[in-house]
């Protein structure tokens, strides 16, 4: 009687059980799909969300030019006699944090969304683009705008190392270099026809 009773309680048991494991298998592949979204959205990064309330005009008026100036009014040479360079701790520190705002504003310079100018400013010296045709062509090309703006972080980075040695050659060159990638930016989005121009002048001699 008693081994009946067992017999009974294992078949019911057995037939409640195989249902739900059927169930289980059905489910599975939903949950490994619900696992591996759950993996994937927690690789994925965060997006930065850049708010630029400043122009390129602002940031050159108040970060590149001045910081730029400062670097190349740290050593002059004149007749081959150097008659001005830093020598106090002072002096190195001013170098290198001017050298740090400048490769920084090498990339605030590449945030996308940031206006040429503000609306209504125009360029009033003759040679010069409008801001509006300026934005055009950077857009029409952001790749060449990034690769300038990283001409200006090297150059900029060459005057921190420089400034961190307390080199005054490399702090000369550094300025060389800064004047260049500033100079290539300028004759393709500031006045591109005077640079044209100038060239075509050269080639004619």
């Amino acid at each position: 009687m008693c081994y009946l009773r067992w017999a009974a309680v294992r078949i019911s048991s057995a037939s409640f059980q195989k249902p739900h494991r059927l169930e289980l298998m059905r489910r599975l592949p939903f949950f490994s799909v619900l696992l591996c979204l759950l993996f994937c959205l927690s690789c994925v990064k965060p997006q930065a969300d850049y708010r630029p309330t400043t122009t390129i005009k602002d940031l050159m008026d108040s970060i590149v030019d001045p910081a730029a100036d400062t670097i190349w009014g740290s050593v002059a040479i004149i007749n081959g006699k150097e008659t001005k360079a830093p020598h106090t701790e002072k002096d190195w520190v001013t170098i290198r944090r001017s050298a740090l705002q400048l490769a920084e504003a090498s990339n605030l310079l590449q945030i996308p969304g940031r206006h040429v100018a503000k609306p209504g400013e125009r360029n009033e010296q003759g040679i010069e683009l409008q801001p509006e045709q300026i934005e055009r062509l950077i857009n029409q090309d952001r790749q060449a705008w990034i690769s300038l703006a990283h001409g200006l972080n090297d150059a900029a980075n060459l005057a921190i190392n420089a400034a961190e040695a307390k080199d005054t050659a490399k702090v000369l060159e550094s300025g060389s270099q800064i004047d260049e990638a500033c100079e290539h930016c300028h004759q393709r989005y500031w006045y591109p026809h005077s640079a044209q121009s100038t060239i075509n002048q050269s080639n004619n001699k």
